[in-house]
Order: C-alpha cells, then sequence, then structure tokens
C-alpha cells in the first residue's frame, strides 16, 4: 500500500485557498505557505503546519502544489535561498496549477529534472464556485506516470483531469480555454452596453439566451448578476484575464498566428486595468464599455 503524499500547498488567494481546503477535507497530510500570512490562519486552526518560508515547506512535503498568479509571483517563491528549489530533492513532486506562460513553465520543467524533480503542468478551468466545490476541470501536461501517480490528489481539487499531453501542453490547453471566456465576457459586456444604447432592458439578453438551447450557457448565467447590478465580485480577476490574454497573443506572435479578436479584447482590459479595475471580476469591462453612454447622461 502506497504512503499518501505530504502536500505543501503555496498560495492561498481565492482559488489556492478552496483548492487547498478541498485536500484538508480529503484527509491529505496539507502544509502550506502564503506570502500573505494571514491567510494561513484558518489552515493552521484546521492543524495544518504553516511554513516560514517556500524552502521550510519543501523541506518537509514530498508534494509542493503551487498556485500563485503570475511568473514573478512563481519566481518569488522558486528561486533563491529560500525558495522552494532550495529544498527540492530526488523524487519529489512539483504541481504547478497556476497560469504561467509556456516559455516559463518549459524553464520550470528544466529546472525540475535537473533536481530529480517529477513536474506536471496543470493549471485548471473554473473559478471561484468550482474551486469551492472541487468541480475544476485539470488541464494537465506531462508525463502519464507521474500523472497518474498524482491524480488521487488531483481528484480531491478537480472533477475531471484532460491530459493535454507533454509539458507545456496543459499551460497551451489553458490559454485556448481562457481565450474563449474572455471573449464570451466582452461579448456578453458589449451585447449588455448595445442593449443599454438602444433603450432596451439588458436583462432581456438573458431571458433571450436562456430560451434558447443553442445559446443557453452556464457561464452567461453565471455573469448575470455582475452584467445586471452592476457589482462584479472577483471569481475571476480582471488582471489575471489581461496577463493570460498577453500569454495568448505572445503564444500566437511567435508562429505568426493572428488573434484580432483577442487582441481587441486584451486593449479592452488594458483600459479597465488602467480604470483601476484589476481587482474586480473580468465583466467589470462593461463599466468602460459604457462610459460614453454616462457622460452624455450626465452632460
Amino acid at each position: 500500500m502506497s504512503v499518501p503524499p505530504r502536500i505543501g500547498f503555496i498560495g492561498l488567494g481565492i482559488m489556492g485557498r478552496a483548492m487547498a481546503l478541498n485536500l484538508v477535507k480529503s484527509g491529505f497530510q496539507v502544509s502550506v505557505y502564503n506570502r500573505t500570512r494571514e491567510r494561513t490562519a484558518e489552515f493552521a486552526d484546521l492543524g495544518c503546519e504553516v511554513a516560514s518560508t517556500p524552502k521550510a515547506l519543501a523541506s518537509m512535503c514530498d508534494t509542493i502544489i503551487t498556485m500563485v498568479s503570475d511568473p514573478a509571483a512563481m519566481r518569488a517563491v522558486i528561486d533563491g535561498p529560500e525558495g522552494a528549489a532550495a529544498a527540492f530533492s530526488g523524487g519529489s513532486t512539483l504541481i504547478n496549477m497556476s497560469t504561467l506562460s509556456p516559455d516559463y513553465t518549459v524553464e520550470l520543467s528544466k529546472k525540475c529534472f535537473a533536481a530529480g524533480v517529477a513536474f506536471l503542468d496543470c493549471p485548471v478551468s473554473g473559478s471561484k464556485g468550482a474551486a469551492e466545490s472541487g468541480q475544476l476541470v485539470i488541464l494537465a501536461g506531462g508525463g502519464a506516470e507521474a500523472l497518474e501517480r498524482a491524480s488521487p490528489v488531483l481528484r480531491a481539487m478537480g472533477r475531471e483531469i484532460v491530459h493535454a499531453g507533454p509539458v507545456p501542453s496543459g499551460t497551451a490547453l489553458k490559454l485556448c480555454i481562457n481565450l474563449i471566456v474572455a471573449q464570451l465576457t466582452t461579448a456578453l459586456a458589449e451585447s449588455a452596453a448595445l442593449a443599454q444604447a438602444q433603450g432596451i432592458d439588458p436583462g432581456l439578453i438573458f431571458r433571450a439566451l436562456a430560451l434558447n438551447p443553442a445559446l443557453n450557457c452556464g457561464y452567461f448565467a453565471l455573469k448575470k448578476d455582475n452584467i445586471l447590478k452592476r457589482e462584479y465580485p472577483p471569481a475571476f480577476p480582471l488582471r489575471h484575464m489581461l496577463k493570460d490574454a498577453r500569454f495568448m497573443l505572445q503564444a500566437a506572435g511567435k508562429k505568426r498566428l493572428e488573434l484580432p479578436v483577442t487582441a481587441a479584447a486584451e486593449r479592452l482590459m488594458t483600459r479597465a486595468l488602467d480604470s483601476g479595475y484589476g481587482a474586480k471580476d473580468l465583466s467589470v469591462v462593461l463599466d468602460n464599455l459604457t462610459e460614453p453612454l454616462r457622460e452624455k447622461e450626465n452632460a
């Protein structure tokens, strides 16, 4: 009988917190590290060990899971004298579930290979609600054997695993999925803005979509209150999708592929970021789209 892994979880933000809690609920031995230490308090209350540094976490665990915001945050917890890589040892596993760039994911894989550490590239599809309910879809890149060994851990956080191929296939697939999410969201925001400009109730859009089996998309239902109430609690913060959109454009550019609609969405999201909306849900782009309408009403 195999010994259950000792899991070290790095990154307790909106998604990471829910994922780590699901691991605890599933009975795994979990230790945590987070740059903002206050976020570790509830895990300490649950009996989880709280590490003072990523290196300390890696030294006490044989499986490290990272769920951080971007490559800069990843480098901060992996590299340096107190980074997790300083305590990497042969036979350990690093599972990255953050959305990074394909290039950086390959770099991370090579670093793990040199240290004798198995690496899995496992970003997730799904936002806050799916993370809390353990219904994430895990988009996996890496070796089949390493993925099989890690599957009980992954299935504690998600309902399905899609093995896309070797590293960085998980990240590549995640960018493809998030391209659709970005365009669905901006399309919904533009549709609501057009309804407002024509003097009709944006709620009629959702009513019509729900009545059409071909267009009755669960994602639209998730964003309904955001659009109609003009409130944007961060299920998927805009700044994170903007980061992903830039990765998409970089990946496409390397292959001389044009993504004109994604490029337009990136410009809209940049405008929203410049408006101070980075921490709000991606659907906040609606506020930027309707600025001219508000200016006309207030004139």
